[in-house]
């Protein structure tokens, strides 16, 4: 029985570990969407000497980006926009350009608008507009992110959501596979876990799920145990089934669901 309750209490540990971990994993992947939704995830958050690599559509009525206007440099090019080759979208075909965000290493912190456009004076396309904020440093960045799991951690939410996750399925894995030793030990025994409790008749009647093949006969008595609350009382078997028994016992008895109901008495 030692082994028994070995196997009970890490199945419990692990499935207690595998809940913990998954809801971490929600809640750091909810910080992450929250930063997204409620954050400023439409700017870009750099440091002296950053450089962010980017890309959009071209600008209407223009084909080479000798023809893009660009507007919201800054003056001593501490924080620049710079184009540098044009190729075919992947998706539809359509012309594309890709380049890059350069910060200086002594530029001006604050937040900086940088727009792309065509020379024609066509309406600003929104997809060609960047919003930048530029920190002393990475300190000072990850201190002022809307992320509260990078601010503590300096590590993205979403990669420490699927941390979590990872190990939660781990655990979640571990538990199942210790619920069926679990199982095959209450079988080797002839015991069963109650999942079924009902008054009838002024008595408690629980449901005992067996493996097939066990034997038990009517009248046979049961005694009613858990690895961590001890001794329960006892059952009287009522009815047979198939993959389950039935025992009868008062409705004082400290039975819960998911006790163990073994052949026997006290």
């Amino acid at each position: 029985m030692i082994r028994a309750e070995r196997v009970w209490r890490l199945q419990r540990v692990s499935g207690l570990a595998s809940m913990i971990f998954l809801t971490l994993a929600l809640l750091t992947l909810f910080d992450g969407l929250r930063t997204g939704i409620f954050g400023t995830s439409g700017t870009i958050r750099l440091i002296p000497g950053e450089r962010y690599p980017l890309s959009g559509p071209m600008p209407p009525k223009t084909e080479l980006i000798e023809d893009f206007v660009i507007e919201g440099d800054v003056d001593d090019g501490s924080v620049r926009l710079v184009p540098e080759s044009i190729f075919t979208g992947y998706w539809f075909g359509g012309g594309m350009w890709r380049g890059h965000i350069e910060v200086g290493t002594q530029p001006r912190p604050g937040t900086y608008l940088l727009r792309v456009r065509d020379k024609h004076g066509e309406k600003q396309n929104p997809a060609l507009v960047f919003g930048v904020h530029v920190f002393t440093s990475a300190a000072d960045r990850q201190a002022n992110s809307p992320s509260v799991v990078y601010r503590w951690s300096g590590i993205n939410a979403y990669l420490v959501a699927i941390g979590m996750g990872i190990l939660g399925i781990l655990a979640a894995g571990a538990n199942f596979l210790l619920g069926r030793q679990w199982s095959s030990i209450l079988a080797e025994i002839g015991c069963g876990e109650i999942f079924r409790l009902k008054i009838v008749d002024g008595f408690l009647e629980a449901g005992i799920e067996v493996t097939e093949g066990v034997e038990a006969r009517v009248g046979a008595v049961y005694l009613f145990t858990h690895p961590r609350r001890g001794n329960l009382g006892q059952g009287k078997v009522i009815a047979c089934g198939r993959g389950e028994i039935t025992l009868q016992t008062s409705v004082d008895a400290p039975v819960r669901l998911g006790d163990i109901a073994c052949p026997g008495q006290i």
